[in-house]
């Protein structure tokens, strides 16, 4: 059997729909791409966005038939992807007024064992909108690190969905919480499909545990859920060392968000391989309402003997405190280290 016929015949029906396949959905993915970073003049950007998406569709449907029009539209689709490449943080949010709640990225210093942190966040909530934007700063000896706690934040009933944080308990009673976060500028609201076309930058919000967990539970009415876990000191220290040197890191090299691949809990997940080098990853991370449950799987979630974990979330989902400041972390462990006797 001559071999030039096959090859037809492979071209014909195996390979050009492939590429035809391949070239629709890069165009969709470039449509998004058009509307939310290519220089479109105002009030223009969903019909420009659209012409050049039917562009590519009607090049992929010729395409079927002319071998040239698929270059073309491989040629658009690769210059859509070489133009949001060259997309960086620095440019992108060049002078941008950042909203409040993320005006400030926080400022480390690491000498050896030794941590000085500015703009720790410290805010004095009236409301969720009504607030004073206090920034401290702090001091903190690396070798005191005592524990990890994980808090899981659900909002508006959702299960399958949360927020994620952790707080660094230290021997002297302090707690230090971290929670990875989508920094929004001014005038903008956070959206799933515009989070994967580089229209936001993470920001690593350091901040006491009144600030982040009662925003939350007294003022969003959310639902969170604060749980120890198993790490040594160990192991705590090795986290927050990791975690400190990504603020530096971030502070110079800003970094966008993404939905998936980079957001509150995806960003904490490396973390997990501390404790568990062999952690090869879960779906319960991107559904990141479950990610408690994943770690309780695991074993990295201190519990009582024979616990099963519908029972340790309901003992540890934290209510609002009516107390002052420098009781607050005391007092939303208090009722978890009572029920914890027998704890492994």
């Amino acid at each position: 059997m001559r071999i030039e016929p096959l090859l037809k015949l492979l071209h014909r029906h195996l390979l050009r729909p492939l590429c035809v396949t391949a070239g629709i959905l890069a165009a969709v993915w470039c449509w998004g791409a058009a509307y939310y970073t290519f220089p479109l003049p105002e009030g223009w950007e969903f019909s420009a966005s659209l012409l050049f998406f039917l562009l590519l569709l009607a090049l992929a449907a010729g395409g079927w038939f002319r071998g040239t029009l698929l270059a073309v539209m491989a040629a658009l689709e690769l210059a859509t992807i070489f133009f949001f490449a060259l997309r960086t943080p620095e440019r992108a949010f060049e002078g941008v007024r950042w909203q409040r709640p993320w005006a400030r990225a926080p400022h480390v210093e690491l000498d050896g064992a030794r941590a000085k942190i500015g703009n720790i966040r410290n805010f004095r909530y009236r409301t969720e909108e009504d607030f004073d934007s206090v920034y401290i700063s702090g001091t903190y000896d690396l070798d005191q690190v005592q524990s990890v706690d994980l808090a899981i934040s659900h909002w508006d009933g959702l299960e399958a969905v949360a927020h994620t944080m952790l707080s660094f308990g230290f021997r002297d009673g302090r707690h230090l919480a971290i929670s990875m976060e989508t920094r929004l500028p001014e005038g903008e609201e956070q959206g799933f499909l515009p989070g994967f076309y580089k229209q936001y930058e993470i920001l690593m919000v350091i901040a006491l545990e009144e600030d982040l967990f009662r925003l939350r539970t007294d003022f969003r009415g959310e639902e969170l859920y604060l749980y120890r876990t198993n790490a040594t000191p160990e192991q705590a220290r090795t986290m927050l060392d990791s975690l400190l040197n990504r603020a530096v890191k971030l502070e110079r090299e800003p970094e966008f968000y993404n939905s998936i691949t980079e957001n509150c809990t995806t960003s904490l997940a490396p973390l997990l391989r501390e404790i568990n080098p062999s952690f090869e990853g879960d779906i319960r991370l991107l559904l990141n309402g479950r990610s408690d449950e994943l770690l309780y799987e695991l074993g990295y979630l201190r519990h009582r003997e024979g616990e099963s974990f519908a029972e340790l979330k309901r003992r540890s989902r934290v209510a609002p405190q009516g107390v002052a400041p420098a009781e607050y972390s005391h007092a939303i462990r208090a009722g978890a280290k009572a029920a914890a006797a027998g704890t492994r």
